[in-house]
């Protein structure tokens, strides 16, 4: 029987995330499920700590369900038609608006997440989190604002911190460059919001291992097309943070003819007569595998607005509860 490997990779998408709940809540009902690599950005990177590095004493999904606790915002002090709009003048656990008016002129971001770090810091075990050896390896990602690419932070190659975790939800301009290393970072979905790649980069390469991906996406990449000007905001709102991996996809399945083919040539009776060639063995170090199996777990509905800022606890319970839903349809299928 083959080894199995698997991988949950999270989008980041503000209160979308509540998604990545429900998704979590169905995917832990699964008694083996017990992912070798978490991978997330922004809210997903928040997602991927809460359910790779728990504080003591808490069960999977404590942290996470304890997370959206602190940070939904009934509002209650607003008529319910503006509820969902509460969160812009602050959230206690998340982010708090700026005062410092006089230095407006200067300002590059409007809320400081100083809450967002004591939340953090309540529920994830920080020993674990900068310990190389803990399971299962952490991956998020943060976009370096000087250099203009993506910079990947995985728990197995460097000791990781609530900085690794908050540079990665710096979305520009309501949150504030994170520092790390001398460098500024600001939120990795503006470059990448789904880090499918870099997980592909570093689970198990071993011959006979069967490997499974389960990737959920808070934007979707299909909708219809735009007929009016706030349609064609929301399209191009989604269009940037949805999943842009297919094309990558379609490459790595032509890499399963090469690996096939390597395969055969090894297991031919009369052994591999090209094994000493050496265009053989530059192709065999790259240690080619077949492409995972890739569990996508979609949002079926764009977001619009201010859509992702809406920390109601109705709406985080409706989006759970979607989450769940469609993880039950992925998992079906």
């Amino acid at each position: 029987m083959s080894k199995a490997r698997s991988a949950l990779v999270l989008q980041g998408g503000g209160s979308l995330g509540a998604c990545e709940l429900g998704a979590a809540r169905r995917l832990y009902k699964e008694a083996d499920f017990a992912p070798d690599v978490i991978a997330g950005v922004s809210i997903g990177a928040i997602t991927a700590v809460l359910l790779a590095r728990l504080a003591r004493g808490l069960k999977p999904l404590d942290a996470l369900e304890a997370f959206w606790r602190k940070v939904a915002v009934s509002g209650s002090f607003l008529p319910p038609a503006l509820r969902q709009y509460a969160s812009l003048l602050g959230n206690p656990h998340f982010f708090t608006p700026r005062f410092d008016y006089f230095a407006l002129p200067g300002w590059t971001y409007i809320y400081d997440t100083t809450p967002l770090r004591e939340t953090l810091a309540q529920l994830v075990n920080l020993d674990a989190l900068a310990d190389q050896s803990a399971s299962p390896g952490l991956l998020v990602s943060a976009t370096d604002v000087e250099v203009g690419q993506i910079e990947y932070f995985y728990s197995r190659e460097r000791q990781l911190t609530l900085d690794h975790i908050v540079a990665s939800g710096s979305l520009p301009p309501s949150f504030p460059m994170t520092a790390i290393d001398g460098k500024s970072y600001w939120d990795g979905g503006l470059f990448d919001n789904t880090p499918l790649g870099a997980v592909l980069d570093r689970l198990d390469t071993a011959a006979g291992v069967d490997r499974t991906i389960y990737v959920v996406n808070l934007f979707p990449n299909e909708a219809p097309i735009p007929t009016s000007m706030l349609e064609v905001t929301t399209r191009t709102q989604n269009l940037q943070f949805a999943n842009k991996t297919a094309e990558d996809v379609k490459f790595l399945i032509r890499i399963d003819e090469v690996a096939d083919l390597m395969h055969a040539l090894e297991s031919l009776p009369g052994g591999n007569p090209l094994a000493n060639d050496s265009a053989f063995q530059t192709v065999a170090n790259r240690h080619y595998v077949r492409v995972p199996r890739i569990v996508s777990i979609t949002r079926p509905e764009q977001i619009g607005g201010i859509g992702a800022s809406d920390f109601s606890p109705e709406t985080i319970e409706k989006r759970a509860a979607e989450g769940y839903a469609q993880t039950e349809a992925a998992l079906k299928a």
